[in-house]
């Protein structure tokens, strides 16, 4: 009888290292021992530009006449690294309307690299009439409105490097019977026999304007 007493106590003995290893073991839970190998890497980058310059920005008509049309060119160069839109901004609003207030009296032409893009025998912004409104511009026999806008594209998607230009042309028209001094003087110096305020300048002040393709410059009036 006391050697089966032994015999239990020792497989009770046995049995209790087994279960202390094994609580032990679950204590430890995983090692983590896996191989791994790591790769460092780094993002790059640059800005790109839009960038325009032109040789030949300032331009003049000379001893105008009616029935007489005169074109003066501008030329423009993307000297960015990125391809852009160019866009030609008349930046004066009382230069653009002392031209809008020929009418019939003025014609006036826009190409971009002999393409027209724009062309009025009617330049009238219905800003001094009755109404001061024209509606729904149209050009037809010397009747109606066709101002002038703030801005046209000129050119989309210039590359780098690449060149282009933009003409101007002008001519009274054939009704105008008398005139002297600067050419488009501003603002409108007077209307239906009421005088105005002497003369600010004269010309019609514009801007050579890149942006990026598919944007337009920050203007109202965009075409």
């Amino acid at each position: 009888m006391k050697l089966m007493l032994n015999r239990k106590k020792a497989i009770i003995g046995a049995g209790g290292v087994a279960v202390a290893l094994t609580m032990a073991l679950a204590a430890l839970g995983p090692t983590g021992a896996y191989f791994t190998d790591t790769e460092q890497g780094n993002i790059t980058g640059n800005l790109g530009s839009i960038e325009v310059t032109s040789e030949k920005t300032e331009l003049a008509y000379t001893n105008l006449l009616p029935g007489e049309p005169q074109t003066v060119t501008a030329d423009f160069t993307n000297t960015g690294v990125n391809n852009q839109d160019v866009w030609v901004v008349f930046n004066n609003e009382k230069a653009l309307h002392a031209l809008n207030n020929l009418g019939k009296y003025g014609n006036f032409k826009v190409v971009s690299s002999g393409t027209e893009i724009f062309a009025s025998t009617n330049l009238q912004d219905g800003e001094w009439r009755a109404t001061n409104s024209c509606g729904d511009f149209f050009e037809q026999a010397n009747r109606g409105c066709w101002p002038l806008r703030e801005a046209y594209k000129l050119v989309s998607g210039l590359g780098s490097g690449a060149s282009a230009d933009v003409s101007f042309t002008f001519a009274y028209g054939a009704a105008m019977t008398s005139g002297a001094g600067a050419w488009n003087q501003y603002p409108v110096q007077y209307h239906g026999g009421e005088k105005f305020p002497a003369a600010e300048g004269y010309g019609l002040p514009y801007q050579i304007v890149a942006t990026q393709v598919g944007h337009a410059p920050g203007v109202a009036g965009v075409n």
